[in-house]
């Protein structure tokens, strides 16, 4: 599987330390555009509305399919080492290390007990979506946090291109009203001692900044390119593309030095939800149910797989231009081709023009050509229509 086919990212929403909501309309649509999907768990809490949207079974057949996968784990790099309050290390010195759950599995065991929140859900039912879960939890390397770490240092050591970029954001932010050229820029990066690394930044005297906001500065700046380094370790431990902001551009490509960019899922999620709105196709709303059989079957659909390459040049489609295909007679088309009335129809036209005498003999190409057109021209674009005018509604069951 190319990495472009599967995606990667969060679908909570957050309250400070809880979970408020999960974003069910940006997990379907990644289900339709992407062969597998990846959600980055918060500590599973997810999982009771998961169980609600789909239902008990319907929960089981998507992570047992492999389509819907979780990860749930809580490595993390510090950047700026305390001990008793106080920093270890003096003003715009930095040095890393590497946290984790004493007992991962322990704190997901104890997590999955909300599951007794859903109505109706008996114990044997609960078991099974559990070991479910258990079985599609899949897990970066033994060695995750500590290459992480090493790639931190080494970005550190050869004063990478994003840490002039990280830096540069964070100027930006504060001195919105100034006009910063990236020649006005000087950083040197020092290994005062193993693994302690002292940032100089030249501009903090023009800025007149003091010590501590220098030091604040910078320890923002860092802590953007170990957030950078954390997301690309994970896309390649899971094989998975994350999205990414536009404002996160450059620092990825300041990390990237030349490589060209990554595809960005978030793009095509965007274009996703700008066609439904535009088009006015109905789209998932709180408190519906999917139905897993035809997701499933919807995903290996002819009609899915015209929309998502379709989908791929929607940027330069007008929502004007979009609205009014959707409210064409080409909508109505693509409904009929998927059924086997379309059929009907392909055969009728090619049919008749065979059955008239002498003529047919002579237009039998000609038929050909018309039925070609019909297949390879209208009935395939239409399938883009027929996916939203049928197929993506035909998930969505009333609570």
């Amino acid at each position: 599987m190319e990495i472009r086919q599967a995606v990667l990212g969060e679908i909570a929403i957050r309250s400070g330390q809880d979970l408020a909501s999960i974003d069910l309309g940006a997990l379907i649509r990644r289900l339709i555009l992407f062969d597998r999907v990846v959600v980055k768990s918060f500590r599973l809490r997810e999982l009771p509305l998961l169980v609600r949207t789909f239902g008990k079974t319907g929960i089981q057949e998507l992570l047992a399919s492999g389509v819907l996968q979780l990860s749930c784990e809580f490595t993390s790099i510090i950047t700026d080492i305390h001990r008793n309050g106080i920093r270890s290390e003096p003003a715009e010195h930095f040095t890393f290390g590497v946290v984790d759950a004493a007992d991962r599995d322990g704190d997901l065991q104890k997590e999955l007990f909300r599951l007794q929140s859903v109505t109706g859900l008996k114990n044997k039912e609960r078991n099974a979506i559990e070991e479910a879960v258990w079985k599609s939890l899949v897990r970066p390397p033994e060695a995750f946090g500590a290459d992480l770490l090493r790639q931190v240092d080494f970005d550190l050591r050869t004063n990478s291109p994003a840490l002039r970029v990280g830096i540069l954001d964070q100027l930006q932010r504060r001195f919105s009203q100034v006009d910063l050229a990236r020649s006005q820029l000087e950083i040197s990066v020092e290994e005062v001692r193993e693994r302690v690394f002292h940032i100089k930044m030249g501009i903090a005297k023009d800025f007149e900044l003091s010590p501590g906001e220098t030091h604040l500065l910078l320890q923002r700046s860092v802590t953007a390119v170990v957030n950078l380094n954390h997301r690309l370790a994970e896309m390649a431990a899971y094989s998975a593309l994350t999205g990414f902001l536009d404002e996160e551009a450059p620092l990825l490509f300041g990390k990237l030095a030349g490589i060209i960019l990554p595809q960005n899922p978030m793009l095509a999620e965007e274009q996703f939800k700008r066609v439904i709105e535009v088009a006015e196709v109905p789209d998932f709303r709180a408190g519906q149910k999917i139905d897993i059989e035809c997701l499933m079957k919807i995903r290996e659909s002819a009609e899915c797989r015209d929309f998502r390459r379709w989908l791929s040049t929607a940027a330069d489609i007008s929502d004007g231009e979009i609205r009014a295909q959707a409210r064409g007679m080409r909508n109505k088309l693509a409904t009929l081709a998927g059924s086997s009335g379309g059929k009907v129809v392909r055969l009728a036209a090619t049919t008749l023009i065979g059955n008239i005498p002498l003529v047919g003999l002579v237009l039998g190409p000609a038929a050909s050509a018309i039925d070609s057109f019909v297949v390879d021209r209208v009935l395939t674009q239409s399938g883009i229509y027929a996916f939203l005018t049928d197929k993506y509604p035909s998930l969505f069951l009333s609570s």
